[in-house]
Parts: C-alpha cells; structure tokens; sequence
C-alpha cells in the first residue's frame, strides 16, 4: 500500500505569513552572522564609510566648486562641522572617493562592502530557501491533488 502524506493547500495569506517568518529568520541569522565572523576593526571601517560619506555630501552641497574626488581632506571637513574627528588607524585604513557604479563614493583600501541591494537580495533569496524547504517539509502544497 502507498501511504499517501497530509497535504495542506497553502493560501495567501498562510504563505505570506509563512515567507515573512522566513524572511525574518533569514535577515537576523545573516545579521548575527555577520557580526560573528566579521571582525570588529573591519566593522568599523563599514561605519566610518558611511560618516564620511554624510561629510563628503555635506561638503559637496555646501561648496559646489570644490567637489571632493579621490583624497578625503578629514581636517577640513572637520573644521567645516560636517565631521567629528575620527580616531583609527590611518597607516591601516584610507579613506578616498573614487567612482563606482552609483556615482562618485567613499572607499576604503582594505574593505569595500557590499551595497544595501545585495545584501537584501541575499537575505530574500535565503528566505525564499527556507521557505520552500519548510513548506515541503510540513506537507504545504500550492496546488492540492483533487480527489476523484
């Protein structure tokens, strides 16, 4: 004899709150992750790339004619007050703005992190994993078998 599994027909809104739990547990298991094996001085400079980025911006509204490309002039940002002084290690992190696809951008010579977009579209692929592994696994289907 077959032994036929109990199917459950997933709905909208069973599935969607099925994939919004997933996506959840996605997003903070990449997250904890992330500062796990990340270390602190690489997630540092993460940060620092987005002050200086503010600076930088600031500093490109207030004065047109001098747009900031390539080096990053810290002290006159600072002087400006569009940058409190930052302590780390200068010898082991440069920051300049160099171009990239999204326009002209800070950068760091040791670390570049990936774009916001990226690691929303990995956290959404890995939510959509779990969720067909978790609806597979506890008998949800899309399109129950019809009874004749």
């Amino acid at each position: 004899m077959e032994s036929q599994r109990k199917t459950i027909p997933l709905t909208w809104k069973s599935g969607s709150v099925i994939f919004l739990a997933c996506f959840v547990v996605a997003a903070v298991a990449v997250y904890f992750l992330r500062q796990v094996l990340i270390p602190k001085e690489e997630l540092d400079c993460y940060a620092r790339v987005v002050t200086l980025q503010k600076a930088v911006d600031l500093w490109d509204q207030a004065h047109p004619d001098q747009v900031i490309y390539d080096e990053i002039n810290e002290d006159a940002l600072v002087k400006a007050g569009f940058l409190q002084p930052l302590t780390y290690d200068h010898n082991l992190h440069y920051y300049f703005v160099g171009e990239t696809a999204h326009g002209w951008r800070v950068k760091c010579n040791k670390h570049e992190d990936n774009p916001l977009v990226l690691r929303l579209t990995g956290d959404l692929l890995l939510a959509v994993l779990l969720f067909i592994v978790f609806c597979s696994v506890r008998g949800y289907v899309l399109f129950p078998p019809s009874e004749a």
